[in-house]
């Protein structure tokens, strides 16, 4: 039995709007379309999301070879605070049509790194209770159920 997985990779702005820059990795020198967008090939690799054991920071990478093009892209995507969307989809492994997501993750670009042949993306959870940005989503009872008006929590 094989099996055939794609990764589709939409860069988003730090208002939530399409930057244009859609990559796939999976069908060399093509343009696909999924999900109504248009993907460009990327030879990338995407490590997944790993977490800490508070469950607090998550933390995945991406690698691109290293060329002017990517290092503009990605130094951007840092300096204005952008967000990755990235879609794994099993694929049929004889005429490689998209079929289900197998996985959707939306991590914040927070740096990069790179040496003389590859770039190497640092993703990390877009949620930062510290700086409070937690990007176009905001908690509300109807959400989670009854907020705390206090400071104060009290067991009985």
């Amino acid at each position: 039995m094989s099996i055939a997985i794609g990764t589709f990779l939409k860069l988003i702005d730090a208002d939530g709007l399409d930057t244009g820059f859609n990559f796939q990795n999976f069908f060399h020198g093509e343009e696909r379309l999924y999900n109504g967008d248009s993907y460009i090939f990327g030879g990338f690799g995407f490590s997944g999301g790993t977490l800490d054991l508070e469950g607090g920071n998550i933390s995945a990478s991406l690698v691109f070879a290293l060329n002017e093009l990517a290092l503009s892209v990605f130094r951007q995507a840092t300096e204005q605070f952008w967000l990755v969307r990235i879609r794994t989809v099993w694929l049929d492994p004889e005429t490689f049509e998209e079929g289900s997501t197998f996985s959707e993750e939306l991590y914040a670009v927070t740096g990069f790194d790179h040496d003389s042949s590859r770039l190497s993306v640092r993703l990390s959870s877009p949620l930062d209770a510290v700086q409070e940005n937690a990007p176009r989503r905001t908690l509300t009872a109807s959400l989670v159920g009854e907020l705390p008006s206090t400071g104060q929590v009290s067991l009985n």
